[in-house]
């Protein structure tokens, strides 16, 4: 009997966006769109999005004979609400409330970015960056691009400067009372007699968050800066008239978000869970753009989070894994098959620490040897696979497990590139001990940062535990400290001479284990001759005298 598995879920998904093109009451050309608003230093829980995006428009390029449009929104006429903590609080409290574009850069060593994760290349681009959104929005682009997204970047502030969102503005405050009516309906919010959905950025202050819109009387708006609109900014007092063209203020996001579909002619976005609950900014954004816009409301595409340890994460606040970082801990199509892998209505919850980066590998290998019809299975992983490439789909080759790798690499006895050969069955190619030495890079960030106890084999000089040891255990180290220094050893002869000289004192079963316990604070480990020969002599020496002297 055969067996019919299911379609991945961005196969499933492009059928459903051909059907609903189809059912179109005129021809529309598929514009997939996402957003962010460049607040801070961005979290991983933003990559879901973009990934997400990007596939689905990548899938419908490859089966659609009509061009696609793929685009990735930075929503920098937002003003700072929050502010991040790794910023100097006292420079930059005088700008909360301003639009982020207009908000300078930080010093890229103030930024709350780590430094060490950052080429020369990326540091330049951050250097010139001239606003506090570009600055944040390259964090971001850096990392989506790194895991293969390759949406056009637009920038809103120059959509509402170049004119393009002038029509949509009028028609938004022309259309003031069915608006309102719009909120009534959909949110059930009451909204005040003289509600307009738009603000001023402040000719006097600078500040967008705590202006408030009066009145319009078909060319200007009225408009207060009040001092206390807002609990995060305060504003100047000032009270005057101007036009809302050309880029001196912006929509209220509730209408901002659906008139960015319109002026771009977006057909494609979904959005996080968060704004698609009933009444909540995706609906109120399909009503505005339908009975207000007149253009149609967009494809959704409703999706889960990613957690982080369990945690929903935070831009401004500086919480949870930033995207720079979580991009760094596997290779660009792992990192890319995480969110690839997982339907999108389902929560990625993803613990480094621990033992969610082997597992990614394993499922990473698993889905490679579907898809190279090495082994039967779930042709969702496959497809997964064939997904997840940055560029073409690698021919079949042999893939080191990483767990296997990571504790290997610790034993320096071992020779990795023999040892996987072994497994492999023959000697590995080229690309093969390209894949190897790759691994081992994410290996040791595996190891160093979030691999359990159980998986460290590694002496660490700073932070290595040291077990209990008895008074013989330490004559017998100091034994071994003199030992290792009278020399210039040989690791298979210091091994032998270890045995010997424990052999000869402790016994020694005790005597390899006082070496563990002293220096991994385990009572086994890689071989012992190996092992404290691969130390840096004057760290092993300084940890020899700790550990005899009891400190």
């Amino acid at each position: 009997m055969t067996i019919i598995q299911a379609k991945h879920w961005a196969d499933k998904i492009v059928e459903e966006i051909f059907e609903w093109q189809t059912n179109q009451p005129q021809k529309i050309t598929l514009h997939v769109d996402d957003m962010k608003t460049p607040s801070g230093r961005v979290h991983t829980g933003s990559l879901r999005g973009a990934v997400l995006h990007d596939v689905i428009a990548q899938v419908l390029m490859i089966k659609s004979a009509e061009k696609i449009v793929s685009t990735y929104v930075f929503n920098d006429m937002d003003p700072m609400d929050g502010l991040p903590s790794y910023l100097d609080q006292s420079e930059y409290a005088p700008h909360m409330g301003k639009p982020l574009y207009q908000i300078p850069a930080p010093p890229l060593n103030q930024s709350g970015l780590n430094l060490d994760l950052i080429t020369a290349e990326e540091k330049k681009r951050f250097q010139g960056a001239k606003t506090f959104s570009e600055f944040y929005a390259l964090d971001f682009i850096d990392a989506f691009r790194r895991i293969g997204c390759q949406q056009e970047i637009v920038w809103s502030h120059e959509l509402y400067e170049s004119g393009k969102m002038d029509k949509i503005i009028r028609l938004s405050l022309d259309n003031v009372e069915k608006i309102k009516e719009i909120y009534k309906q959909v949110a059930d919010y009451n909204l005040p007699d003289k509600w307009y959905p738009f603000q001023v950025i402040c000719p006097k202050c600078g500040k967008v968050g705590t202006t408030l819109v009066t009145d319009w009387d078909g060319n200007e708006v009225s408009f207060e800066c009040q001092s206390d609109k807002v609990e995060w900014a305060q504003g100047c007092g000032y009270i005057g008239k101007i036009s809302p063209f050309g880029g001196t203020g912006k929509l209220l996001w509730k209408v901002d978000w659906p008139a960015h579909w319109a002026v771009l002619g977006v057909t494609v976005e979904g959005a996080g869970k968060d704004h698609t609950s009933a009444g909540g900014s995706r609906d109120m954004g399909k009503a505005i753009v339908e009975e207000v816009f007149a253009w149609q409301n967009p494809f959704d595409i409703p999706y889960e989070w990613i957690l982080v340890r369990g945690a929903k994460m935070s831009s401004s606040k500086g919480i949870g894994t930033s995207a720079r970082e979580f991009v760094r801990l596997f290779p660009a199509a792992i990192g890319r098959f995480l969110f690839v892998n997982k339907h999108y209505n389902q929560v990625i919850d993803f613990d480094p620490k621990g033992m969610a980066i082997p597992d990614l590998f394993d499922e990473y290998d698993q889905a490679a040897r579907i898809f190279w019809g090495e082994e039967k299975g779930d042709q969702r992983l496959s497809r997964a696979f064939e997904l997840s490439q940055i560029d073409q789909v690698p021919q079949p080759h042999f893939l080191p497990r990483f767990r296997d790798l990571a504790i290997w690499m610790q034993h320096p006895e071992l020779d990795l590139e023999e040892e996987f050969g072994k497994i492999k069955g023959s000697t590995l190619t080229k690309t093969e001990l390209a894949v190897l030495a790759d691994r081992q890079t994410y290996a040791q960030i595996w190891i160093d940062q979030y691999a359990p106890e159980e998986f460290q084999f590694t002496f660490r000089s700073n932070n290595s535990p040291t077990l209990e040891l008895t008074t013989a255990e330490r004559e017998f180290l100091q034994t071994v400290g003199e030992l290792i220094e009278s020399k210039a050893w040989q690791p298979a002869d210091f091994q032998q001479a270890l045995f010997d000289s424990a052999k000869q004192t402790i016994g020694a079963k005790q005597g390899f284990q006082a070496i563990y316990k002293a220096f991994l604070g385990k009572k086994s480990g890689p071989r012992a001759g190996w092992f404290l020969l691969n130390i840096p002599a004057e760290q092993r020496q300084q940890h020899f005298l700790q550990v005899i002297e009891g400190k």
